[in-house]
């Protein structure tokens, strides 16, 4: 589609986002960018009697420090939409294990660098939403289920297909009174 632009960005190499940032101006013009979807993620899954520093550090790089840092190299295309009055937001692609009133429910243990790099990044994106609220964009963290991909596996619950058709429609329905939150792909309200 004519639309369709693919660009490559290393997630971990911050360096080089402003480069990227630099090529979604020139893409956006002066129309700005509506939708900005942190998306990239990995899980290192080391429980207590495994878990190194340096796989806590690398799953906090991808999974907590490159949206954060991403959503700052992409600021001014956002506040440029947002200034048209536009619906601007960002999604941050969180996760149920993120969320710390729920994590003892999890029946599989304790896997201290995602849970943690999740948890983080709900609290970056409850604090983007204070600080980027009086520019009009709306910043919100999604689960997106148990998703059957590399990641969730065989026994996830739901297709990819069901996943991104429930973060869109999530999206898509968001007023100023969900920033900062944690919508499920179901559109529930789930708690940090």
């Amino acid at each position: 589609h004519s639309n369709l632009h693919v660009l490559q960005l290393d997630g971990t190499d911050y360096k080089g986002f402003d480069g990227f940032a630099k090529q979604v101006a020139d893409i956006v013009g002066d129309r700005g960018l509506d939708t900005l979807i942190n998306n990239a993620g990995i899980a290192l899954t080391a429980k207590l009697d495994a878990v190194t520093a340096d796989d806590m550090v690398t799953n906090f790089n991808v999974n907590s420090v490159a949206p954060l840092m991403l959503t700052k190299a992409l600021l001014s295309v956002l506040k440029q939409s947002a200034a048209t009055k536009r619906k601007t937001t960002v999604v941050n692609i969180s996760s149920l294990a993120g969320c710390i009133t729920l994590i003892h429910k999890v029946p599989f243990g304790m896997l201290y660098p995602y849970f943690t790099s999740k948890a983080s990044l709900n609290m970056i994106t409850k604090c983007l939403s204070v600080d980027l609220a009086s520019h009009g964009i709306n910043v919100v963290a999604v689960h997106p289920g148990h998703v059957q991909t590399d990641m969730g596996g065989e026994r996830a619950k739901i297709t990819v297909e069901t996943s991104v058709n429930g973060i869109l429609n999530v999206i898509d329905k968001l007023t100023d009174d969900d920033a900062g939150k944690l919508i499920g792909y179901d559109g529930t309200v789930m708690p940090y």
